[in-house]
Parts: structure tokens; C-alpha cells; sequence
């Protein structure tokens, strides 16, 4: 399994300054995490690529600073707004271009849209998708608690109708937040998980760096990887996680091994 840092664990430092601290650290994958929309522009795009080819990143995905809004932006009942956020979303793809990253992870619609059918909402997601590949990109679907696709029967559903191009991240963290039986939402995900968002957790805290809890991550990168090809997973913790690089560090090590 390779092993990588997402740049949102070292918000909220500017994304370049992020990955800075991912290079640092010596991990060879990371996940960019844009915080704002000047972050998007060409120059700084190719600021980011440097940074990143000098240290021998790999960008494998980028986060969209706008996930907390999706489900105003794609998933209202305005079909002008509709159009207007794809148009918008082709920055992302954009900046996959110039990173060289594969994936655009997606939270998709909040569960309290009651007005949102999963059939209609993989319309929905099928239109970005349809974009994105022209950008030779995919959107990737991430289980996120207080989001539609967090819970499993939502997932279930939402299988039947989207494209087989649409791609999934599965986030340990997340499943432990929304009560979910992580083994079942992977099974659902399948072949189509794009990468892993690994993090640890014990009885008092739900984020923690792996190592630092109890979860199996041994069984997590054997079962990803032989059942359905998973080959991919990141770090995602917050900052407060992080009370020293050397902690990361050892996090990272712990994480380097285990044995798939």
C-alpha cells in the first residue's frame, strides 16, 4: 500500500506551504486541499506542480474548498445553478490537469435535503462526471457523515443509477462519525475506490493519527487491496491531531509497517 499525507492535515497554512509539509515529511502521495479560489489559477497551479515534481509527490486527488457547499451549488432546486456550478467545477478538473492527479473527491448532497432522490442526485453527480471526464479526470464520491452517500442505504441506492465511471473514496474516520459498518460501505464502493482516507480512533476520540488507536489497519489495507485493488492511502487528520511533525513521522512509519 502506498502511503501518502493529505495537505488538510496542516491547515491552516496556505495549500503551498501545506504541501511544503507533506515533501517535508517524506511521504511520496498526497491528496491538495485547496482553501480558496486564488489557489486555483494557473500560476499558482504550476507553483504547486514544481513544489511537488522537486520532492517527488505524486498528486493523486484534489479536495474542493467548496464541499461544504455542494449541496447548495448541485443539488438545489435550481437547475440554473446547476449549470453555473459544473461550469465552476472545471477549475478543479483543470487543476487536476496541470497536477497530474486522477481525482475530484466529491461530499455530494447533505442528508437534510429530503427533496433530493438518490436517483435524481446520480443524475446529478453523472453531469459532473460527464465533464470531468472530458478533462480526462474523475469524481470520486466520498462517504461523509450529515452527507447522503455517509450511510449505507443511501449508497446502495445510488449504485443502481450511477455511471461506472463515478469513483469512490472511503474514509475510515467518516464511517466512525455516521455509525457505519466500514467492511459494508467497501463492499458497496468495490472496485471503484479511487484511494483510502485512513485515520485512527479509540473510545474517546473519533480522529486520531493511525497508531494511535485501535483500528485494524492490517486487515483495512489487505482486504482494499487484494478484494478490490486498492493500491492508494492518505493520512487525513485535523491539525489539532498534530502536535509535532515528529509525531506524523511516526505515524507515517507505523503505517509503512504494516504487512498486506
Amino acid at each position: 500500500m502506498k502511503i501518502g499525507v493529505s495537505t488538510g492535515c496542516f491547515y491552516p497554512r496556505t495549500t503551498l506551504e501545506c504541501l511544503e509539509k507533506v515533501a517535508e515529511s517524506g511521504v511520496k502521495y498526497t491528496e491538495v486541499f485547496f482553501n480558496t479560489d486564488s489557489e486555483l489559477n494557473e500560476e499558482y497551479l504550476e507553483k504547486l506542480k514544481k513544489t511537488a515534481d522537486e520532492n517527488g509527490v505524486q498528486i493523486v486527488s484534489v479536495h474542493p474548498y467548496t464541499s461544504a457547499i455542494e449541496t447548495f451549488m448541485f443539488f438545489s432546486r435550481s437547475d440554473y445553478k446547476l449549470v453555473d456550478s459544473i461550469k465552476y467545477y472545471e477549475k478543479y478538473f483543470r487543476a487536476c490537469q496541470v497536477l497530474g492527479a486522477k481525482y475530484v473527491v466529491i461530499h455530494g448532497c447533505h442528508t437534510t435535503a429530503d427533496y433530493m432522490t438518490m436517483e435524481h442526485y446520480a443524475a446529478i453527480m453523472n453531469a459532473l462526471s460527464e465533464k470531468a471526464r472530458e478533462y480526462g479526470v474523475y469524481v470520486s464520491q466520498e462517504n461523509v457523515v450529515k452527507f447522503k452517500c455517509g450511510y449505507i442505504e443511501n449508497l446502495k441506492e445510488f449504485k443502481k443509477y450511477a455511471s461506472k465511471e463515478i469513483k469512490f473514496v472511503l474514509d475510515v474516520k467518516q464511517t466512525v462519525r455516521a455509525g457505519q459498518d466500514i467492511w459494508r460501505i467497501m463492499e458497496l464502493m468495490g472496485d471503484r475506490i479511487s484511494h483510502l482516507h485512513i485515520s485512527d480512533h479509540d473510545e474517546n476520540d473519533d480522529s486520531l493519527l493511525p497508531g494511535e488507536g485501535h483500528f485494524d489497519f492490517s486487515t483495512l489495507f489487505t482486504t482494499a487491496h487484494n478484494r478490490y485493488g486498492v493500491d492508494c492511502a492518505l493520512i487525513e487528520v485535523y491539525n489539532n491531531n498534530l502536535d509535532s511533525f515528529e509525531q506524523l513521522k511516526k505515524s507515517i512509519d507505523y503505517l509503512n509497517g504494516v504487512t498486506i
